[in-house]
């Protein structure tokens, strides 16, 4: 089924004339035909929503974000119905005209269970992680190559050396690193590292309760310096920002956050930017910067709640503004899409979700260039 929405066929073809058109695709964790949520895009002016794709019950919704591989989109679902085949969660791809959607793996608990962040691709095999399942169900690390679906277990957390990450993995420097927002030495979680070839597992860091802890997100590189959020912990015990020399294995105190930042860091412009999931005057959410440099912290924008509230996942960049979604708020109460820009902080609401497109996004747009 194709649902289409606001279509401006105008606009669209200037914006290819100009050599700038890609779209932006997302999903939805709830409503839609099956009210398990939709995979949807959109084009980079904010025009021609496009719903591709329900999710139905047997394999669940969609938590984390899409991965772009060559001409497919791969994403994850977390479990669907209780004793369906996809209880435990799925690993799927769809391409990027929309068409044959496929499940190619089925967890199975044992294998891995209940993914909650994105998949990286690294020589032409996906890397992931689960929340809970594996040898100790307290998640796995996990690979799947793109040729065959062939799926392999490469590491299973086992509270000590971390528990139940909630995001994906960063390839830095030949190695991955990742955290996770339980186990280790205080139960706070963990920063780990492992080789490019799934060995050598080593934790970094443990997390606690006064300098943060609980880490939901991942790592981003910046600055020579690996950044990530914690959700619990720090000043007002709602999580903090931080930062590791990969060199030294220094973890620094750089800010005490307000409420949780649910999605890692982006780095644009010499800052890094993330959104707060309440707080703010309205208490719907605030987008914020702080320069990697001299750590300086400033409030950007501040949600009303009609134009989104709940910010959630990552922000990204396409056509020169940064672009995210909110879990809900808008005029259905289902979450929004919107776009800011960098220099002045023009924000503009683009979409408001409903139960026909889908509702409740957890994830980040991920941009898909036109074809030619």
């Amino acid at each position: 089924m194709k649902y289409t929405l606001g279509f401006l066929p105008l606009l669209l073809k200037l914006s290819i004339s100009l050599g700038q058109s890609a779209t932006l695709w997302g999903v939805t964790s709830t409503d839609g035909a099956h009210h398990s949520g939709t995979i949807f895009y959109l084009n980079n002016y904010g025009t021609g929503f496009t719903k591709v794709h329900d999710f139905n019950p047997e394999i669940g919704y969609s938590f984390g974000s899409l991965l772009l591989v060559k001409d497919r989109l791969w994403g994850m679902t977390r479990g669907g119905e209780r004793g369906g085949k996809g209880k435990d969660g799925t690993i799927f791809h769809i391409n990027t005209d929309g068409s044959q959607f496929s499940v190619v793996h089925y967890f199975k608990g044992i294998d891995g269970s209940q993914p909650l962040g994105e998949l990286i691709e690294k020589d032409g095999v996906l890397w992931g992680m689960t929340n809970s399942g594996g040898n100790h169900d307290q998640g796995v690390i996990f690979t799947i190559s793109i040729v065959d679906s062939n799926y392999k277990i490469i590491h299973h957390f086992d509270g000590e050396n971390g528990s139940h990450p909630r995001n994906g993995l960063l390839f830095h420097q030949g190695q991955f690193w990742g955290t996770t927002s339980r186990g280790g030495r205080n139960n706070k979680g963990t920063i780990f590292r492992l080789k490019a070839d799934g060995t050598g597992f080593e934790k970094i860091h443990d997390f606690g309760r006064n300098r943060g802890g609980e880490p939901e997100s991942g790592l981003i590189f910046s600055n020579g310096k690996l950044w990530g959020t914690t959700a619990r912990g720090g000043k007002h015990n709602e999580g903090t920002v931080y930062n590791l020399s990969p060199a030294s294995r220094q973890v620094e105190h750089i800010h005490d956050l307000v409420y949780p930042v649910l999605g890692e860091l982006f780095h644009s412009n010499g800052k890094l930017w993330g959104m707060i999931a309440l707080r703010g005057a309205d208490n719907c959410g605030i987008i914020f910067n702080i320069d990697h440099r001299d750590h300086s912290y400033e409030a950007i924008h501040d949600f009303d709640c009609k134009e989104g509230r709940f910010p959630e996942g990552n922000l990204m960049e396409s056509n020169k503004k940064l672009w995210g979604l909110t879990r809900f708020g808008g005029a259905s109460n289902k979450g929004v899409l919107f776009s800011l820009t960098k220099d002045d902080h023009h924000f503009t609401k683009v979409f408001d979700f409903d139960e026909i497109t889908g509702g409740v996004p957890y994830s980040t747009l991920v941009e898909v260039p036109e074809q030619d």
